[in-house]
């Protein structure tokens, strides 16, 4: 192969090991980014799932509130009718 004025012999001694270095390099590179893209997906799946547990927790705040708010109106419907029978018995 030639590139302007330099000619690389393929596999010859004298660059067999600048290309197995060359190799080595890119091979590492790739793997790197292999790495890399695997814990971006990793942090992406707990992030999901911590966004998916608050969202629960919240539901289950919510729901709890309006829990107490129905029995807390309840309980303020009974009194008043109670009330009302007493105040009419009176």
């Amino acid at each position: 192969m030639q590139i302007g004025n330099l000619i690389i012999e393929p596999w010859s001694k004298k660059n067999c090991i600048y290309r197995i270095i060359a190799i080595f390099l890119v091979l590492l590179w790739l793997t790197w980014g292999l790495v890399l893209f695997q814990e971006g997906n990793r942090l992406q799946d707990r992030l999901n799932e911590l966004q998916l547990e608050a969202q629960r927790k919240e539901d289950m705040l919510r729901r709890e509130a309006i829990y107490r708010r129905a029995a807390m109106g309840n309980q303020e419907a009974s009194s008043s009718v109670q009330n009302a029978v007493d105040a009419f018995l009176q």
